[in-house]
Protein backbone atom coordinates (compact mmCIF):
# COMPACT_ATOMS: atom_id res chain seq x y z
CA UNK A 1 0.00 0.00 0.00
CA UNK A 2 1.57 3.26 -1.04
CA UNK A 3 2.08 5.90 2.17
CA UNK A 4 0.20 8.84 2.16
CA UNK A 5 1.39 12.21 0.24
CA UNK A 6 1.73 13.48 4.02
CA UNK A 7 2.67 11.70 7.23
CA UNK A 8 1.95 12.68 11.39
CA UNK A 9 3.68 10.65 13.50
CA UNK A 10 4.72 11.41 17.69
CA UNK A 11 8.46 10.64 16.73
CA UNK A 12 10.45 11.06 13.89
CA UNK A 13 14.01 9.24 13.93
CA UNK A 14 16.76 10.20 10.99
CA UNK A 15 19.34 7.56 11.09
CA UNK A 16 19.36 3.68 11.23
CA UNK A 17 22.65 2.70 12.94
CA UNK A 18 22.58 1.63 16.29
CA UNK A 19 21.23 4.73 17.95
CA UNK A 20 18.54 5.85 15.53
CA UNK A 21 17.05 1.62 16.16
CA UNK A 22 17.52 1.75 19.51
CA UNK A 23 15.53 5.08 20.26
CA UNK A 24 12.61 3.40 17.80
CA UNK A 25 12.78 0.14 20.33
CA UNK A 26 12.94 2.07 23.39
CA UNK A 27 9.63 3.55 22.91
CA UNK A 28 8.08 0.39 21.53
CA UNK A 29 5.81 -0.16 24.40
CA UNK A 30 4.35 3.58 24.44
CA UNK A 31 2.71 2.79 21.24
CA UNK A 32 3.51 6.08 20.02
CA UNK A 33 3.57 6.36 16.24
CA UNK A 34 7.32 6.30 15.47
CA UNK A 35 8.80 6.61 11.87
CA UNK A 36 12.46 5.55 11.47
CA UNK A 37 14.44 7.26 8.50
CA UNK A 38 17.25 5.27 7.17
CA UNK A 39 18.73 6.80 3.90
CA UNK A 40 20.77 3.50 2.82
CA UNK A 41 19.31 0.20 2.05
CA UNK A 42 23.17 -1.72 2.38
CA UNK A 43 24.35 -3.73 5.48
CA UNK A 44 25.82 -1.86 7.87
CA UNK A 45 29.85 -1.87 8.71
CA UNK A 46 30.43 -4.96 10.30
CA UNK A 47 33.57 -3.53 11.40
CA UNK A 48 32.07 -1.17 13.42
CA UNK A 49 31.38 -0.95 17.15
CA UNK A 50 30.30 -4.66 18.23
CA UNK A 51 30.82 -4.97 22.26
CA UNK A 52 28.33 -3.52 24.48
CA UNK A 53 28.96 -2.73 28.39
CA UNK A 54 27.36 -4.55 31.58
CA UNK A 55 25.57 -1.73 32.26
CA UNK A 56 24.28 -1.38 28.89
CA UNK A 57 23.04 -4.64 28.82
CA UNK A 58 20.52 -3.62 31.72
CA UNK A 59 18.88 -1.62 29.47
CA UNK A 60 18.57 -4.13 26.19
CA UNK A 61 16.80 -6.22 29.12
CA UNK A 62 14.47 -3.57 29.48
CA UNK A 63 14.03 -2.54 26.12
CA UNK A 64 13.48 -6.71 25.42
CA UNK A 65 16.12 -7.40 23.08
CA UNK A 66 18.83 -8.77 24.76
CA UNK A 67 17.14 -12.39 24.44
CA UNK A 68 16.84 -11.64 20.66
CA UNK A 69 20.96 -10.79 20.70
CA UNK A 70 21.74 -14.05 22.01
CA UNK A 71 19.38 -15.72 19.24
CA UNK A 72 21.54 -13.82 16.85
CA UNK A 73 24.49 -15.31 18.14
CA UNK A 74 25.71 -12.96 20.39
CA UNK A 75 28.71 -13.79 22.59
CA UNK A 76 29.88 -13.13 26.42
CA UNK A 77 33.30 -11.00 27.03
CA UNK A 78 34.76 -11.16 30.99
CA UNK A 79 37.15 -8.71 30.50
CA UNK A 80 40.35 -7.29 29.13
CA UNK A 81 43.77 -7.35 29.24
CA UNK A 82 46.79 -5.20 29.02
CA UNK A 83 50.11 -6.77 27.82
CA UNK A 84 53.37 -6.66 26.91
CA UNK A 85 54.41 -8.09 23.07
CA UNK A 86 55.21 -11.78 24.36
CA UNK A 87 51.75 -11.70 26.57
CA UNK A 88 53.44 -10.41 30.34
CA UNK A 89 50.67 -9.13 32.21
CA UNK A 90 50.25 -5.51 32.55
CA UNK A 91 46.78 -5.46 33.80
CA UNK A 92 43.75 -7.82 34.20
CA UNK A 93 40.19 -5.60 34.13
CA UNK A 94 37.58 -8.36 34.94
CA UNK A 95 33.80 -7.99 34.87
CA UNK A 96 32.50 -11.42 35.94
CA UNK A 97 33.46 -10.71 39.65
CA UNK A 98 31.51 -7.51 40.06
CA UNK A 99 27.97 -7.44 42.33
CA UNK A 100 26.44 -6.19 38.75
CA UNK A 101 22.99 -7.99 37.10
CA UNK A 102 24.81 -8.88 34.10
CA UNK A 103 28.43 -9.44 34.96
CA UNK A 104 30.03 -9.86 31.07
CA UNK A 105 30.35 -7.31 28.07
CA UNK A 106 27.92 -8.78 25.25
CA UNK A 107 29.58 -8.69 22.08
CA UNK A 108 27.70 -9.26 18.32
CA UNK A 109 28.51 -7.64 15.17
CA UNK A 110 27.55 -4.37 14.44
CA UNK A 111 24.88 -5.26 11.56
CA UNK A 112 23.52 -7.63 13.51
CA UNK A 113 23.17 -5.21 16.64
CA UNK A 114 20.92 -3.26 14.36
CA UNK A 115 18.61 -5.75 13.43
CA UNK A 116 18.09 -6.90 16.85
CA UNK A 117 17.05 -3.94 17.55
CA UNK A 118 15.00 -2.82 14.52
CA UNK A 119 13.13 -6.15 15.67
CA UNK A 120 12.47 -4.08 19.07
CA UNK A 121 11.22 -1.76 17.12
CA UNK A 122 8.60 -3.29 14.99
CA UNK A 123 6.89 -5.06 18.48
CA UNK A 124 5.39 -1.28 17.98
CA UNK A 125 2.40 -2.06 15.76
CA UNK A 126 2.30 2.14 15.44
CA UNK A 127 6.46 1.82 14.29
CA UNK A 128 7.73 2.42 10.58
CA UNK A 129 10.64 2.23 8.72
CA UNK A 130 11.38 4.21 5.51
CA UNK A 131 14.50 3.07 3.65
CA UNK A 132 15.58 3.80 1.55
CA UNK A 133 14.96 7.51 2.11
CA UNK A 134 16.20 11.00 2.41
CA UNK A 135 15.20 13.28 4.97
CA UNK A 136 15.91 17.07 4.58
CA UNK A 137 14.55 19.53 7.39
CA UNK A 138 12.31 21.95 6.71
CA UNK A 139 10.55 25.00 8.98
CA UNK A 140 7.44 24.53 9.87
CA UNK A 141 5.04 27.22 12.50
CA UNK A 142 5.47 24.32 15.72
CA UNK A 143 9.11 23.68 14.94
CA UNK A 144 11.28 21.48 12.52
CA UNK A 145 9.57 18.90 9.91
CA UNK A 146 10.79 16.73 7.40
CA UNK A 147 10.92 16.61 3.87
CA UNK A 148 11.56 12.94 3.04
CA UNK A 149 12.20 11.33 -0.95
CA UNK A 150 11.58 7.91 -0.81
CA UNK A 151 11.18 5.93 -4.38
CA UNK A 152 7.54 6.69 -4.61
CA UNK A 153 8.26 10.11 -3.86
CA UNK A 154 8.79 13.19 -1.61
CA UNK A 155 6.70 13.34 1.64
CA UNK A 156 5.66 16.19 4.16
CA UNK A 157 6.41 14.53 7.97
CA UNK A 158 5.05 16.59 10.17
CA UNK A 159 6.08 15.16 13.99
CA UNK A 160 5.91 16.13 17.60
CA UNK A 161 9.31 15.55 18.27
CA UNK A 162 12.45 15.27 15.24
CA UNK A 163 15.24 12.88 16.79
CA UNK A 164 18.80 13.41 14.76
CA UNK A 165 20.77 9.88 14.86
CA UNK A 166 22.44 11.11 11.52
CA UNK A 167 25.96 10.89 11.71
CA UNK A 168 28.61 13.37 12.69
CA UNK A 169 27.77 14.85 9.74
CA UNK A 170 24.44 15.57 10.64
CA UNK A 171 22.20 17.57 8.13
CA UNK A 172 19.51 18.03 11.16
CA UNK A 173 21.96 19.51 13.17
CA UNK A 174 23.60 21.78 10.86
CA UNK A 175 20.25 22.96 9.92
CA UNK A 176 19.60 24.09 13.86
CA UNK A 177 22.56 25.85 13.61
CA UNK A 178 23.76 24.04 16.61
CA UNK A 179 28.22 24.70 16.56
CA UNK A 180 30.55 21.43 17.60
CA UNK A 181 33.90 21.29 18.53
CA UNK A 182 35.90 18.96 16.71
CA UNK A 183 39.65 17.22 16.68
CA UNK A 184 40.78 15.45 13.97
CA UNK A 185 43.53 12.81 14.93
CA UNK A 186 46.95 12.63 13.13
CA UNK A 187 46.55 8.45 12.55
CA UNK A 188 43.70 6.78 11.35
CA UNK A 189 43.14 3.16 12.60
CA UNK A 190 44.00 0.09 10.46
CA UNK A 191 41.23 -2.64 10.83
CA UNK A 192 42.61 -6.27 10.54
CA UNK A 193 40.10 -9.48 10.38
CA UNK A 194 42.12 -13.04 11.46
CA UNK A 195 40.99 -16.44 12.68
CA UNK A 196 42.06 -16.64 16.69
CA UNK A 197 45.53 -18.55 17.34
CA UNK A 198 45.02 -18.32 21.28
CA UNK A 199 42.55 -20.26 23.27
CA UNK A 200 40.74 -18.17 25.56
CA UNK A 201 37.30 -19.21 27.41
CA UNK A 202 36.90 -15.84 28.81
CA UNK A 203 36.67 -14.13 25.49
CA UNK A 204 38.42 -11.19 26.58
CA UNK A 205 40.19 -8.05 24.88
CA UNK A 206 44.02 -8.50 24.61
CA UNK A 207 46.11 -4.92 24.37
CA UNK A 208 49.51 -5.10 23.33
CA UNK A 209 51.69 -2.48 24.38
CA UNK A 210 54.36 -2.63 20.74
CA UNK A 211 56.69 -0.77 19.20
CA UNK A 212 54.28 1.04 16.73
CA UNK A 213 51.52 1.77 19.65
CA UNK A 214 48.74 -0.18 21.44
CA UNK A 215 47.71 -3.15 19.44
CA UNK A 216 43.86 -3.90 20.68
CA UNK A 217 42.97 -7.77 19.99
CA UNK A 218 39.45 -7.72 19.94
CA UNK A 219 37.18 -11.49 19.93
CA UNK A 220 34.79 -11.07 17.38
CA UNK A 221 31.91 -13.94 17.23
CA UNK A 222 32.64 -17.60 15.41
CA UNK A 223 35.86 -17.83 16.44
CA UNK A 224 37.36 -14.53 14.73
CA UNK A 225 39.23 -11.39 16.17
CA UNK A 226 39.26 -7.78 14.90
CA UNK A 227 42.34 -6.26 15.29
CA UNK A 228 42.96 -2.56 15.15
CA UNK A 229 45.76 -0.08 15.67
CA UNK A 230 46.51 3.52 14.25
CA UNK A 231 48.95 3.83 11.18
CA UNK A 232 50.65 6.75 10.09
CA UNK A 233 48.83 7.66 6.88
CA UNK A 234 52.13 7.52 4.69
CA UNK A 235 52.26 3.72 6.16
CA UNK A 236 48.56 3.07 4.64
CA UNK A 237 49.74 1.80 0.49
CA UNK A 238 51.90 -0.23 1.95
CA UNK A 239 49.33 -2.41 4.23
CA UNK A 240 46.70 -2.12 2.09
CA UNK A 241 48.84 -4.11 -0.68
CA UNK A 242 50.14 -7.05 2.02
CA UNK A 243 48.87 -10.13 1.46
CA UNK A 244 48.06 -12.15 4.62
CA UNK A 245 51.89 -13.70 4.77
CA UNK A 246 52.92 -10.01 4.98
CA UNK A 247 50.41 -8.82 7.40
CA UNK A 248 51.15 -11.66 9.56
CA UNK A 249 54.64 -11.36 9.58
CA UNK A 250 54.55 -7.76 10.51
CA UNK A 251 51.93 -8.48 13.39
CA UNK A 252 54.49 -11.11 15.15
CA UNK A 253 57.22 -9.05 14.32
CA UNK A 254 55.98 -6.68 17.04
CA UNK A 255 54.08 -9.00 19.27
CA UNK A 256 55.56 -11.94 19.16
CA UNK A 257 52.56 -13.48 21.11
CA UNK A 258 50.42 -13.25 17.71
CA UNK A 259 52.70 -15.80 16.07
CA UNK A 260 50.63 -17.91 13.36
CA UNK A 261 48.64 -15.42 12.57
CA UNK A 262 46.71 -14.84 9.41
CA UNK A 263 45.03 -11.46 9.30
CA UNK A 264 43.30 -10.01 6.44
CA UNK A 265 42.57 -5.52 6.10
CA UNK A 266 38.92 -5.19 6.77
CA UNK A 267 39.08 -0.98 6.47
CA UNK A 268 40.58 2.26 7.11
CA UNK A 269 38.93 4.35 9.38
CA UNK A 270 40.16 8.35 10.10
CA UNK A 271 39.18 9.30 13.01
CA UNK A 272 37.69 12.36 14.73
CA UNK A 273 35.99 13.78 18.26
CA UNK A 274 33.10 16.12 17.89
CA UNK A 275 31.21 17.17 20.69
CA UNK A 276 28.00 19.32 19.91
CA UNK A 277 27.58 22.28 22.23
CA UNK A 278 24.00 21.83 22.60
CA UNK A 279 21.47 18.49 22.17
CA UNK A 280 18.42 20.34 21.48
CA UNK A 281 16.45 23.23 19.72
CA UNK A 282 13.17 23.30 19.88
CA UNK A 283 11.60 20.06 19.06
CA UNK A 284 14.60 19.00 17.88
CA UNK A 285 16.82 16.71 19.78
CA UNK A 286 20.80 14.81 19.02
CA UNK A 287 21.50 11.38 19.62
CA UNK A 288 24.49 8.96 18.66
CA UNK A 289 27.49 10.84 16.88
CA UNK A 290 25.14 13.70 15.37
CA UNK A 291 25.35 14.38 19.30
CA UNK A 292 28.89 13.54 20.24
CA UNK A 293 32.00 10.80 18.66
CA UNK A 294 34.33 9.39 20.52
CA UNK A 295 37.92 7.73 19.68
CA UNK A 296 37.22 4.10 19.40
CA UNK A 297 40.35 3.39 21.86
CA UNK A 298 38.19 2.31 24.29
CA UNK A 299 35.42 1.22 22.71
CA UNK A 300 32.81 3.60 24.04
CA UNK A 301 30.71 4.94 21.26
CA UNK A 302 27.89 2.62 20.80
CA UNK A 303 27.30 2.58 24.92
CA UNK A 304 27.61 6.37 25.10
CA UNK A 305 24.95 6.83 22.46
CA UNK A 306 22.66 4.09 24.40
CA UNK A 307 23.51 5.64 27.72
CA UNK A 308 21.59 8.90 25.88
CA UNK A 309 18.76 6.86 24.55
CA UNK A 310 17.97 4.84 27.96
CA UNK A 311 17.75 8.27 29.98
CA UNK A 312 15.72 10.30 26.76
CA UNK A 313 13.73 7.60 26.64
CA UNK A 314 12.63 7.11 30.05
CA UNK A 315 12.49 10.97 30.79
CA UNK A 316 9.87 11.41 27.57
CA UNK A 317 7.84 8.74 28.73
CA UNK A 318 7.80 9.62 32.95
CA UNK A 319 7.19 13.36 31.99
CA UNK A 320 4.69 12.35 29.71
CA UNK A 321 6.66 14.89 27.34
CA UNK A 322 4.43 14.65 24.30
CA UNK A 323 1.13 16.02 25.40
CA UNK A 324 2.24 19.26 24.81
CA UNK A 325 4.95 21.70 23.35
CA UNK A 326 5.50 23.03 26.31
CA UNK A 327 6.22 19.37 28.03
CA UNK A 328 8.14 18.49 25.77
CA UNK A 329 10.61 21.16 25.63
CA UNK A 330 10.85 20.78 29.49
CA UNK A 331 12.25 17.69 29.14
CA UNK A 332 14.36 17.59 26.50
CA UNK A 333 16.05 20.85 28.58
CA UNK A 334 15.73 18.85 31.38
CA UNK A 335 17.69 16.20 29.75
CA UNK A 336 20.54 18.13 28.17
CA UNK A 337 20.85 19.85 31.76
CA UNK A 338 20.60 16.41 33.87
CA UNK A 339 23.16 14.30 31.07
CA UNK A 340 25.52 16.77 28.84
CA UNK A 341 27.90 17.20 32.06
CA UNK A 342 28.53 13.54 32.54
CA UNK A 343 28.36 13.34 28.79
CA UNK A 344 31.31 16.16 28.16
CA UNK A 345 33.52 14.59 31.34
CA UNK A 346 33.39 11.18 29.26
CA UNK A 347 34.57 12.68 25.70
CA UNK A 348 37.34 14.44 27.96
CA UNK A 349 38.47 11.17 29.26
CA UNK A 350 38.32 9.62 25.98
CA UNK A 351 39.94 12.37 24.09
CA UNK A 352 42.81 12.14 26.51
CA UNK A 353 42.94 8.43 25.46
CA UNK A 354 42.74 9.01 21.80
CA UNK A 355 45.33 11.93 21.98
CA UNK A 356 47.73 8.67 23.85
CA UNK A 357 47.05 6.38 21.51
CA UNK A 358 47.22 8.83 18.58
CA UNK A 359 50.93 10.06 19.63
CA UNK A 360 52.80 6.41 19.18
CA UNK A 361 55.25 7.93 21.11
CA UNK A 362 57.39 5.49 23.35
CA UNK A 363 56.89 7.57 26.24
CA UNK A 364 53.30 7.71 26.37
CA UNK A 365 53.07 4.18 25.96
CA UNK A 366 55.67 3.96 29.09
CA UNK A 367 53.58 6.73 31.10
CA UNK A 368 49.99 4.18 30.20
CA UNK A 369 51.82 1.24 30.89
CA UNK A 370 53.05 2.62 34.49
CA UNK A 371 49.76 3.58 35.23
CA UNK A 372 48.14 0.66 34.72
CA UNK A 373 50.77 -1.43 36.82
CA UNK A 374 49.89 1.17 39.54
CA UNK A 375 46.24 0.35 39.07
CA UNK A 376 46.69 -3.24 38.57
CA UNK A 377 48.84 -3.09 42.30
CA UNK A 378 46.27 -1.63 44.21
CA UNK A 379 42.97 -3.72 44.74
CA UNK A 380 40.81 -0.34 45.18
CA UNK A 381 41.76 1.33 42.41
CA UNK A 382 41.31 -1.91 40.22
CA UNK A 383 37.80 -2.37 41.15
CA UNK A 384 36.95 1.06 40.96
CA UNK A 385 38.53 0.60 37.23
CA UNK A 386 36.96 -2.22 36.41
CA UNK A 387 33.16 -0.71 37.50
CA UNK A 388 33.95 2.25 35.51
CA UNK A 389 34.85 0.20 33.18
CA UNK A 390 31.59 -1.84 32.81
CA UNK A 391 30.03 1.29 32.41
CA UNK A 392 28.96 2.26 36.12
Amino acid sequence: MPMPESADFDVAIVGGGIAGPAMACALAPTGWRVLLVERSSEALDTARGDHLQPQTCEWLAQWGVLDDMWALGAEKRLGSRYLLPKGELVLHATVDQLAIPHPYYLYLNHELLSAALLGGAARNPAFERWCPATARPVATPSGMGLQVETESGVRQVRARLIVAADGRASRLRRAADISADSYAYQNPMLTLFAPRTLADERNEVRAYFSPVGIISVIPRTGGGWKIGFPVPPAELPRWRRAGTAELGARLTEWVPELAGVEPSVCGVYPITSMNAEHWTKGNLVLIGDACNTLHPGRSQGMNVALRAVHRLTAMLITAKALESPERLQASLQAFEADLKPDMDQRLADNHQRGLEMDRLDAGEQDRMRRGLARVAADSSLLDAYCLKAAGY
